[in-house]
């Protein structure tokens, strides 16, 4: 090898070599959201409301089949059955009471993408035909939120898009 050309493979290398590496460790690591556990206004009962009550997602999550954002129930939402009480528990009063004063509920999001990620739930729902447990798990059976994000890393996304034969390149998801 030339003199030239060995200092151009090693000025390349310089370059290439780091940014890759910083590439893959940024790419491989989870996107966290928030490090404190998350805390529910109301501790919510999905296997209440999904399997005893037979409520469709689409009552809460009124975006999930036309947004990205499946979007977190409005009060007034919650106000269809709970502005008497429905049951005799705290969390129950707790709604009640905040129902009545026409109070925010403030419900936090559970799943989160970093910013350069784009996901829809329309594409995953309605185009894919995908259910909700495939990426929640089995949430709708939980009888209190979950405390913590669901981490959910690249290599998730990549694993289901090439078990179901879709696109895999970069520009699917990333901005």
């Amino acid at each position: 090898m030339t003199d030239r050309r060995a200092r151009w493979v090693a000025s390349a290398l310089g370059v290439v070599v780091p940014f890759t590496i910083t590439a893959a460790v940024v790419a491989l690591l989870p996107y966290h959201g928030p490090t404190q556990p998350v805390h529910q206004p109301i501790a919510f009962n999905h296997r209440k409301h999904v399997e005893e009550a037979s409520l469709p997602c689409s009552t809460c999550h009124q975006y999930y089949e036309t947004e990205a954002f499946s979007g977190l129930p409005a009060a007034d939402v919650c106000a269809v059955c709970h502005l008497e009480p429905q049951g005799k528990s705290a969390e129950e009063r707790k709604l009640v009471g905040l129902l009545k004063a026409g109070a925010p509920l403030g419900w936090k999001p559970l799943f989160r993408q970093p910013p350069h990620v784009y996901y829809s739930h329309r594409r995953h729902v309605v185009v894919a035909k995908l259910d909700c447990p495939v990426c929640h798990g089995e949430i709708g059976k939980s009888t209190e939120p979950p405390s913590h994000v669901k981490r959910l890393v690249m290599q998730n996304c990549i694993d289901c898009h090439r078990r179901r034969g879709v696109s895999a390149e970069c520009t699917t998801c990333h901005r």
